[in-house]
């Protein structure tokens, strides 16, 4: 019974160890990136774009078909003329047939056409007044088609296919930042939250301290009653304070754990970061990291070439259509197998449609002048994309470069508001200060305690987002490549 009992006394700590996690902030990064949901969003969608492309890539290649009709039987009524009687009367007709064929296609890129050829042999059995056997062969037949003589959608698709999954890669990459950013922004929110905990603790600790202290006071008349009823409604004041912080910590807890993928109940234990020494960050550099990596660039670039491409194709059609099909082959019927194949004959095909327009009361012209309007449209955004992420790199850029100083700053005022309330707190204690005034030393060595993180924190999340912006690993000097993209 006892070693039962040790035994779940083990189970149950090895439980609550399992639950309890320590992060850093690259560690808080990696997991956001490699587990939450909204990476595998950005997975999944980049997916779509590569399978699409691998698809693209199959269709350049010839293309081989197996078509068929394995069995199809028929029973009707058919239209008969007798030459004898001079009258049409209906019979009954049962034919069964079967047939098979290869095709093989090849498109032509730089003419935008499709080669085609086929091999077929078909069966034909009749039953009725006289049964009939008959098979049909082709053993060869090759051909050329497009649509449009002079638009070649191929040479356009060659240029924009690859343009679309490079795009997509960039878009996943900038979607992992994305991802990596929202992190660092709930790391620091519960590490602000985390802090605000202990200093309501602490400041409930010091509330019962101090009033226990005004009380010893106010009895040999030191302090007055209003002093005294002050530091009790303080007292009470942090009671609800620390309710509110413990409240505000469990729910940033739980967010956390829950964009990383772990248990709602996890307990996090945080590794504030510093910052990273001697990092300053050109705009420059920057802006031509942000133009050869930031995914909206290549997006615009698409827009600009699509609407290109259906500009031209709208020039082509306001004038004239051609289309062309031809094609050569060998054929054969004959009662048996074997003679199916012996003395073929030729099969020519050949075809040209020509569609002119002669009145269609402005319908193609307008037509055009919409795709050249949406090809203008496209560049004026292309531009407007360019200036906005610039901008941002630029502003960016400077609020980081400033971050650093700013960090400075709150640990060196965090470090003067320790010293004031300590100082505060004992002269207090002394009976040479008032209560009013501990209690502005304390509001103030509480404010630095956070501002010292929050400054950490639009340190962090700048940093974060000027990796966004350029795709770019300042600290390891690389480009970010998704470890998830396949080539």
């Amino acid at each position: 019974m006892r070693r039962i009992a040790y035994l779940l006394l083990f189970v149950a700590v090895s439980l609550s160890a399992q639950q309890r996690v320590v992060l850093d902030l690259d560690r808080t990064v990696r997991l956001a990136t490699d587990s939450s949901l909204a990476a595998q969003k950005y997975q999944s969608v980049y997916d779509v774009f590569r399978y699409q492309y691998l698809s693209w890539q199959a269709s350049r290649k010839p293309q081989f078909t197996l078509e068929s009709t394995p069995v199809m039987y028929e029973r009707y009524m058919t239209q008969r003329y007798l030459s004898s009687e001079d009258i049409d009367v209906y019979r009954q007709q049962r034919m069964f047939y079967s047939q098979a064929g290869i095709n093989a296609t090849q498109t032509m890129e730089p003419w935008g056409g499709q080669f085609y050829g086929s091999t077929q042999l078909g069966y034909l059995r009749t039953f009725g007044d006289q049964n009939q056997t008959q098979f049909m062969t082709v053993p060869i037949s090759f051909g050329y088609k497009q649509e449009l003589l002079f638009y070649n959608p191929l040479k356009w698709a060659k240029k924009i296919e690859p343009l679309k999954l490079q795009t997509a890669e960039k878009s996943l990459a900038y979607g992992i930042e994305t991802t990596s950013e929202e992190a660092v922004a709930k790391f620091f929110t519960l590490a602000l939250a985390q802090d605000q905990l202990r200093m309501a603790e602490e400041y409930l600790t010091s509330c019962d301290t101090i009033y226990a202290i005004a009380q010893r006071r106010f009895k040999i008349a030191s302090i007055s009653r209003a002093e005294l009823s002050i530091l009790e409604l303080e007292k009470t004041n942090a009671r609800t304070t620390l309710a509110n912080a413990r409240i505000a910590q469990q729910r940033a807890a739980q967010e956390l754990a829950v964009y990383l993928g772990m248990e709602r109940t996890t307990a996090i234990e945080l590794i504030i970061p510093t910052v990273m020494p001697n990092l300053h960050i050109h705009a420059a550099e920057a802006i031509q990291y942000a133009r050869e990596n930031n995914p909206q660039y290549l997006s615009s670039q698409e827009a600009v070439a699509e609407a290109n491409r259906d500009a031209e194709r709208a020039r082509v059609e306001k004038n004239l259509s051609v289309g062309l099909n031809a094609s050569i082959g060998l054929n054969q019927v004959a009662d048996r197998f074997a003679d199916a194949y012996r003395h073929l004959l030729s099969q020519d095909m050949a075809t040209v449609t020509l569609t002119i327009p002669l009145k269609d009361w402005g319908k193609r012209k307008h037509a055009y002048l919409a795709a050249r309007s949406q090809v203008e449209a496209a560049e004026r955004a292309q531009e407007e994309t360019a200036r906005d992420t610039e901008l941002d790199v630029v502003l960016t850029v400077a609020d980081f470069n400033e971050r650093q100083a700013i960090v400075e700053t709150a640990r060196q005022a965090l470090t003067i508001a320790e010293d004031a309330y300590a100082q505060t707190l004992q002269r207090f204690i002394k009976a040479q200060a008032d209560a009013y005034s501990l209690s502005v030393a304390q509001s103030h060595w509480q404010t630095a305690r956070q501002n010292q993180i929050a400054s950490l924190q639009n340190y962090w999340i700048t940093y974060y987002h000027l990796r966004r912006l350029t795709l770019y690993d300042y600290q390891r000097h690389e480009v970010i490549r998704p470890a998830a993209v396949i080539k």
